[in-house]
């Protein structure tokens, strides 16, 4: 009897891999298939699909009924990409700029708004990481009802700070308390969140709280760690794992007031009494870092990736202001430098190129990095990041990877998305001219299939 089930068993797992007498709603020949796991191609590959799913990636040979099949004719098949870290304010308007709420007759609107801003690029899964609180009742709808038309939306809620005397942003949530704290992690919870978003102006109280509270409950906390309010060792040992921007890892090393002076006086050889602007200073912070604490930054790197901590990347907001990026979009003016001499705007260039060598370091260590763009016009911005890191070290199967199942592994999702396996939902990208074949085409046309249907706008 145990013979028999064991044939039968295998039967089944047979059948999965072979053409099928029912139809499938999808089937994609002759593609070159990335698999994420491996970070290799699987050549001449048939990606069958069903109900929104994968049910098999296979090399056999045959007809496979289908009510629709696409001939890739050997071009690059992908798993959709994931950006980990977007706000839709960036979107719909920030600032005084947003919405007091979203209208019930403008939803579909918003909605497919904000999907074309990111779906056109490979983009269909991404984290929100803080709106205002008036719009996450429509988006916990949309984050429930998943549409092969529409970007796959998950969401953090509002990013927690502790109480201020100025007035919140429109993206934050306040808690006065770490009892307030905890409320509030419960309350997300009980509204179907599952991802929380620490901001650092979070203060330790809170956020002890906050992430204890959500580690009980089994939710992902992620944290924007600044101005060493939380410092990062702190927050790996409490058990954070997820952090958000490279950009962070400097006040990971360097400690106001103590390190004020010093670099104070090392801004004033290089730019003088001007502002040079935020990405232009928060920049020399590496250079100041690689002069003045190289082992500092060695062992937090080291640190980290023995925790098997994760970091978005948010290159092309940094990248942009100067002139390294692939398209204009920015509309923060307070990440704009002041007047930079050539020499200064060099500097400024090298800096960013240094930040990107410490990105390759982490990566090479074992942590892992995720798109997340964080500005507007976030899939032309996962494209320039595609682009920018293959320009500093990174190969195209590594930037894959970030691209796919580092994201979807950081969210927890790596059972949903981020490869091309049976059991997946068919969210996917068929690359019209290969990467592999010239990085540059990470910015070719292509085909999306959302959620097992090919997308058109």
């Amino acid at each position: 009897m145990k013979f028999l089930y064991l044939l039968f068993v295998l039967f089944l797992a047979l059948s999965a891999c072979q053409p099928r007498s029912r139809s499938y709603d999808l089937v994609i020949r002759n593609a070159r298939v990335f698999d994420s796991r491996t970070a290799t191609v699987l050549p001449q590959q048939t990606v069958c699909i069903r109900d929104g799913r994968i049910v098999a990636v296979t090399d056999a040979a045959g007809d496979f009924a289908a009510r629709r099949t696409l001939d890739a004719r050997g071009r690059l098949l992908t798993p959709g990409f994931v950006d980990t870290h977007i706000h839709p304010t960036d979107v719909f308007g920030d600032y005084a700029a947003a919405p007091a709420y979203l209208p019930a007759d403008s939803l579909n609107a918003y909605r497919t708004k904000l999907t074309r801003e990111y779906v056109p690029y490979g983009v269909t899964t991404a984290m929100i990481m803080g709106q205002p609180e008036n719009w996450l009742a429509p988006i916990l709808d949309w984050v429930a009802k998943p549409a092969p038309q529409h970007l796959e939306l998950y969401t953090t809620g509002g990013a927690l700070i502790s109480k201020e005397e100025r007035p919140p942003y429109v993206n934050h949530r306040t808690v006065g308390s770490a009892q307030q704290a905890r409320k509030q992690v419960q309350d997300y919870y009980r509204q179907g969140l599952r991802h929380i978003k620490l901001y650092w102006r979070l203060r330790g109280p809170e956020f002890r709280a906050a992430l204890a509270t959500a580690d009980s409950l089994g939710m992902r906390s992620y944290a924007h760690l600044d101005q060493n309010v939380v410092n990062m060792d702190t927050a790996l040992a409490l058990g954070l794992r997820h952090f958000e921007h490279l950009l962070t890892l400097d006040h990971g090393v360097l400690a106001f007031p103590r390190d004020a002076e010093a670099f104070t006086a090392h801004m004033r050889r290089h730019y003088g009494e001007a502002d040079p602007g935020f990405v232009a200073v928060r920049l020399e912070m590496f250079r100041f870092i690689r002069e003045q604490r190289a082992a500092e930054m060695d062992g937090l790197l080291r640190r980290l990736a023995a925790r098997r901590a994760t970091f978005s990347t948010s290159l092309h907001v940094l990248a942009e202001p100067l002139q390294l990026a692939y398209f204009a979009a920015q509309r923060d003016t307070t990440l704009t430098p002041g007047r930079l001499s050539p020499v200064q705007l060099a500097r400024g260039q090298e800096n960013f190129r240094l930040l990107l060598r410490y990105a390759k370091q982490l990566a090479d260590q074992g942590v892992a990095l995720r798109l997340g763009t964080d500005c507007a016009k976030g899939g032309q911005a996962v494209q320039s990041e595609q682009l920018l890191l293959f320009e500093h070290g990174f190969s195209v199967a590594q930037i894959l990877q970030i691209s796919t199942r580092n994201g979807a592994t950081a969210l927890g999702l790596e059972r949903e998305i981020g490869t091309v396996e049976a059991g997946q939902r068919a969210n996917l990208v068929l690359f019209d001219h290969d990467p592999f074949a010239d990085y540059r085409h990470f910015r070719s046309t292509r085909t999306i299939i959302k959620d097992g249907a090919v997308w058109h706008p």
